[in-house]
């Protein structure tokens, strides 16, 4: 797609023209007060019923607020997102950023309040501030207390926020810290840490059953039953090493290509850049030489927040090994939560040094989350579809989530429509380059009490309540987010809601990448899986993409659905699996792509795969 000047633009939509300023606006003065049900419990996407207050916040603990003002020309935006038009940073903010005037009064009033002013978006119409809670309280008329709504711990406004109506504020987010984020990473039942030199095993033909219980460098190196479930089956896979993840997804001749990758994530793993070379000096791969980072420093939400660092050290080490000659850019929030999130994603697209904006976490739904904290996300992200940065999400690792939520939900941020949602795939690759499997990422166990025989009992049940969850990639129809129109036609569903993934890439934990991290103090390898794999996999190959046809594309997830085979269709349910040996010493096979609850792979677009995984050197030339 070509970028358009903004005379181009508006002849797009005859209908639409760019509003003027809105006119000056006084800082707060005035009686006249507008409530903002929005930004509270009232506005609490699933409802607030389950909302639970305890004490009132210290009155010095520091809270991190967005001031929300009308966008102009909405109709227009939504117009060209449909189209895929990409406009320049200065055409966005002209025609659809806040009015100077509105800013400007928003915060000199925030600065009356005693509230900090960190950073002002005209573009997104968001003014970012700091304050205590005794500001906060003040300022919007509430009661900052601790709050619970389900399991997440965090805080909420008692009363409904208000502001004097001459500002013309439409939200505040982070007045509520009722929806958090965690890592879409995950680890198999016979997880340990790995040396590199396994690589050197001589592979066995075909899948021969060679009496090894050790997990096989490639597909088929090692098989241990006699009696096998699947035809297709091997003992689970080691690790994919840096090269491999090149291999698989072919992107040897676009290699080259040197976009900017960014990941988006929370706290800071110090020593990735060092632990990651130290990885590709022993894997024999490039080094990576051009790492950079914007970190905010840790709130008091963050110790709420899973920090290992095992999820910034598989995004970086994932990305490199697709895009060797790419620049990283990791931006690490102040916490999990959505308020700190958003902040720095915002700050991302203002920057706009990034192609792509990788985001391996989530949660299992937007409820929870306030219709405000809803805005800061979908503005940022409106913002990087049609400025030409292509965001990306995983859908979550645990399938349809109805084992800890009581019915299917689809994870947040992946449902949201300006970006593209990556779900997971089970990748079995023999040491040619070659697939002996490739299936969707969907998991039932069965247990083999004698490996001679061909009698299997299923334990998927089981093996969920142990692992507190049910193993695979995520997908479904979205309850909140309409479907839009690139998926009209394409899904099989009489549903109208967005549905997830768009495009699925290697998840597998049991076919999963080596990465080098440190754990409990322990610095080493380990194989990780994942959709926090899939969404940096396919981020890179579409940055390297997009660097290598200097095709100028924001929301990619539009481009997917009109591309055909360069995207190789997932449909093989229930025909290949993994065998393992547990600590306890219990046999296990995985069965591949096996429905254990709602999702399955099946022809077309389906909701375990979306539309399949990229075909290699046809997907990187068909993203232009």
């Amino acid at each position: 797609m070509k970028r358009r000047t903004l005379a181009a633009v508006t002849a797009v939509v005859t209908a639409a023209a760019v509003a003027p300023a809105a006119g000056a606006y006084a800082a707060g003065t005035g009686s006249s007060k507008t409530t903002l049900a929005n930004s509270g419990v009232a506005g609490l996407i699933g409802g607030s019923s389950r909302v639970s207050y305890s004490a009132p916040l210290e009155a010095d603990q520091s809270l991190s607020l967005a001031l929300q003002l009308p966008q102009r020309n909405t109709g227009l935006a939504n117009a060209l997102l449909a189209k895929g038009t990409v406009v320049s940073t200065a055409t966005y903010a002209k025609m659809f950023g806040a009015s100077p005037a509105q800013l400007k009064a928003a915060t000199a009033w925030a600065r009356s309040q005693g509230l900090t002013v960190t950073s002002v978006s005209a573009a997104s119409g968001q003014v970012q501030v700091t304050g205590s809670t005794t500001r906060v309280n003040k300022a919007f008329g509430v009661t900052m207390r601790a709050a619970t709504l389900g399991s997440t711990r965090g805080y909420a406004a008692q009363g409904t926020p208000a502001v004097p109506s001459a500002l013309g504020i439409t939200g505040v987010s982070g007045l509520t810290s009722l929806h958090k984020m965690v890592p879409m990473n995950t680890a198999n039942l016979a997880t340990k840490r790995t040396s590199l030199t396994t690589r050197a095993v001589a592979p066995h033909a075909n899948g021969a059953t060679d009496g090894s219980t050790a997990c096989a460098p490639y597909w088929g190196d090692h098989l241990y039953p006699a009696a096998k479930k699947y035809s297709v089956e091997s003992n689970y896979l080691c690790g994919y090493l840096p090269q491999d993840l090149a291999v698989m997804y072919k992107n040897s001749a676009a290699s080259k290509a040197a976009p900017t990758l960014g990941i988006l994530l929370w706290h800071d793993d110090p020593q990735v850049q060092s632990l990651t070379n130290t990885y590709m000096a022993a894997a024999k791969y490039a080094p990576l030489t051009k790492y950079s980072k914007t970190v905010a420093a840790a709130n008091a939400n963050d110790a709420k927040c899973d920090n290992s660092p095992g999820e910034q050290d598989l995004d970086v080490q994932s990305s490199h090994s697709i895009a060797p000659d790419a620049a990283i850019h990791y931006y690490g929030a102040a916490s999990c939560f959505d308020a700190d999130l958003t902040k720095q994603l915002q700050l991302a697209v203002d920057q706009h040094v990034v192609s792509t904006i990788s985001m391996s976490f989530g949660s299992p739904s937007d409820a929870g989350m306030s219709a405000a904290e809803k805005a800061a996300w979908d503005r940022p992200l409106r913002q990087a579809a049609l400025t030409g940065i292509s965001a990306f999400a995983s859908t979550g690792d645990a399938g349809d989530n109805s084992f800890t939520e009581g019915h299917p939900t689809v994870s947040y941020p992946a449902a949201n429509a300006y970006l593209t949602a990556v779900g997971g795939t089970t990748v079995g690759m023999r040491k040619d380059g070659s697939f002996a499997t490739v299936t969707g990422w969907e998991s039932r166990f069965f247990t083999q009490a004698n490996t001679n025989v061909a009698s299997f009992v299923d334990v998927t049940s089981s093996t969920a309540a142990q692992q507190g969850n049910y193993s695979g990639g995520g997908g479904g129809l979205s309850s909140t987010w309409a479907q839009p129109t690139w998926q009209h036609g394409v899904i099989k569903s009489s549903s109208t809601r967005r549905a997830v993934p768009d495009i699925s890439a290697i998840a597998d934990p049991y076919t999963g990448f080596t990465i080098r991290t440190t754990e409990q103090g322990q610095t080493g390898y380990i194989a990780f899986g994942g959709t926090s794999l899939a969404s940096p996999v396919t981020a890179a190959l579409v940055g390297i993409a997009k660097a290598t046809n200097k095709a100028v594309i924001g929301n990619v997830a539009q481009k997917l659905y009109s591309i055909g085979s360069a995207i190789s269709d997932v449909n093989a349910p229930s025909k290949s699996g993994e065998f393992l040996k547990t600590s306890a010493g219990q046999n296990i096979v995985v069965g591949n792509d096996a429905k254990p609850q709602s999702l399955v792979s099946a022809k077309g677009w389906d909701s375990a795969t979306g539309l399949g995984t990229p075909n290699g050197a046809a997907f990187l030339s068909a993203i232009k």
